[in-house]
């Protein structure tokens, strides 16, 4: 089983029809101060299994690291594809909310690991926001009292 594609976004759903539906991909964040949590992302994946796996079991791993190779935090969990008679290549979309605290501003890594096999990497910058003079992030406005 491969990974077809992976990416971070703010939303995701699939439909009835099938069709995967993405809202807002980013591989970069803006904080004002750290540690700094992004509340919640969505890590978007298409894995892509040839007629061969059908029945299969497969371990998959979500590792996000910084720079170093430190993590930052682990999920894992089994997949069992199904069985199809179509001998056709297998499709499945996976979505995983995540929220994750970033220590410092940097370059992160969310990786994809299949039965211990590093398959994707969906790489994150993390910026420090600029503030003006006033105490506001550059390009916003002071509310109105």
């Amino acid at each position: 089983m491969d990974v077809a594609f992976a990416l971070l976004a703010d939303g995701a759903n699939v439909s009835r029809e099938g069709k995967l539906n993405i809202l807002g991909a980013f591989d970069r964040l803006y904080a004002s101060k750290f540690p700094f949590t992004w509340p919640r992302m969505m890590l978007v994946a298409r894995f892509v299994a040839s007629a061969a796996e059908y029945g299969t079991e497969k371990t998959i791993e979500i590792v996000t690291m910084d720079a170093d190779g430190k993590k930052l935090g682990t999920a894992s969990g089994k997949m069992t594809l199904p069985t199809s008679a179509s001998g056709r290549e297998l499709k499945i979309n996976h979505i995983l909310p995540m929220t994750i605290t970033f220590p410092s501003t940097g370059e992160y890594s969310v990786e994809i690991l299949i039965n211990g096999e590093p398959k994707a990497t969906v790489p994150l910058e993390v910026v420090q926001r600029e503030e003006k003079q006033d105490g506001q992030p550059e390009g916003e406005q002071p509310a109105e009292a």
